[in-house]
C-alpha cells in the first residue's frame, strides 16, 4: 500500500510539472525579450519554446473564434424569433381585414332580406359548432337565426364571450317552429330520429310531396328562409295531423359559405 501511495503522488507530481512547464518557458521567454540579451538568444528561445507556444496560440484562437461564432449565433436566433413574432403579428391583421372585407360583402348581400345581420364563419365543430365574427356579438341572443344567403342552417344557443354556440337544423336539440310548405301548408319544424320533418299540418291540407319548405315569420324569425323539400309522407290521410320527412337544403356539416346571424328580422 505504502508502494502504491508512492507511486500515485509521483503520477500527481508529474501531471503538474507538464502543467506548468509550458507556463514557466512563456515566463522565461518574456523575461529574455526585456533583458534585450541578443537575437540570437531570443532566436533560440523561440525555437526552442515554439513547440510549446504554438500549441496555445492556436487553442486561444480557436476559442475566440468558437466564442464569436456561438455570440453571433445567439445575436441571429434573437433576431430570428423578433422576425417571428413581427410576421405573426402581419399575417394576423392581415386575416383580421380580408375576414372584415368578407363580412362587409355578405352584409351588403344580406341587407335587401333582412333589417340587421352579424357576419360570422365557423371556428369549431367538436360535438357542437361554434362562431365567431369580427364584429361586436353585444346584438346576438339565444334562437337567432344562422343563415346561409337565404337557407337556415340553425339557430343560436348560448353565447360566451367571443364564440357563439349554434345548434343545427340537424340535431335532436334544435327548436321546433313555424313552417310552411310553398302549397301554403302550415306546421311546424321537428329534428327526431335522425329525420327532419314537418308536422302539425291538419289533413284538410294534404302535403306536396316535393315541396319547397319555408320558414314563417316570428319574433326571432323572418319569413321565407328555406329549409328544404318534402321527400315523404309518414301519416296515413285518416290521420287528423299530417307529418312529413324533409330532405334539407344545407347542413352545417358541409362547411357552407356566406354565414350570417339575423340579429333584426
Amino acid at each position: 500500500m505504502v508502494f502504491l501511495d508512492c507511486f500515485s503522488n509521483m503520477i500527481n507530481s508529474i501531471k503538474i510539472n507538464l502543467l506548468l512547464l509550458p507556463l514557466l518557458f512563456a515566463i522565461l521567454l518574456s523575461i529574455a525579450s526585456n533583458l534585450k540579451v541578443g537575437k540570437s538568444l531570443d532566436s533560440l528561445f523561440y525555437l526552442v519554446l515554439t513547440p510549446i507556444t504554438a500549441p496555445t496560440s492556436k487553442l486561444r484562437l480557436l476559442s475566440e473564434t468558437k466564442y464569436s461564432w456561438l455570440k453571433n449565433i445567439s445575436g441571429l436566433e434573437k433576431q430570428s424569433r423578433e422576425q417571428k413574432i413581427q410576421i405573426a403579428r402581419l399575417l394576423s391583421e392581415n386575416e383580421y381585414l380580408k375576414q372584415a372585407i368578407i363580412d362587409g360583402k355578405v352584409s351588403d348581400n344580406l341587407r335587401g332580406s333582412f333589417k340587421a345581420v352579424l357576419p360570422v364563419r365557423i371556428s369549431g365543430s367538436t360535438g357542437k359548432f361554434i362562431v365567431s365574427s369580427s364584429s361586436p356579438l353585444d346584438q346576438v341572443k339565444p334562437g337567432q337565426p344562422l343563415v346561409s344567403g337565404n337557407v337556415l342552417m340553425g339557430t343560436v344557443l348560448e353565447v360566451k364571450g367571443s364564440a357563439v354556440t349554434i345548434t343545427p337544423l340537424d340535431s335532436d336539440r334544435s327548436p321546433s317552429f313555424p313552417i310552411r310548405t310553398a302549397s301554403g301548408q302550415k306546421g311546424f319544424y321537428k329534428f327526431s330520429d335522425n329525420h327532419a320533418q314537418i308536422t302539425d299540418v291538419p289533413s284538410q291540407y294534404p302535403i306536396i310531396l316535393g315541396d319547397f319548405i319555408f320558414t314563417e315569420p316570428g319574433e326571432l324569425f323572418p319569413g321565407n328562409l328555406i329549409i328544404g323539400k318534402t321527400i315523404r309522407i309518414t301519416t296515413i290521410s285518416q290521420e287528423p295531423l299530417q307529418k312529413a320527412d324533409i330532405v334539407l337544403y344545407d347542413t352545417l356539416g358541409n362547411n357552407p359559405q356566406n354565414l350570417a346571424i339575423i340579429t333584426s328580422p
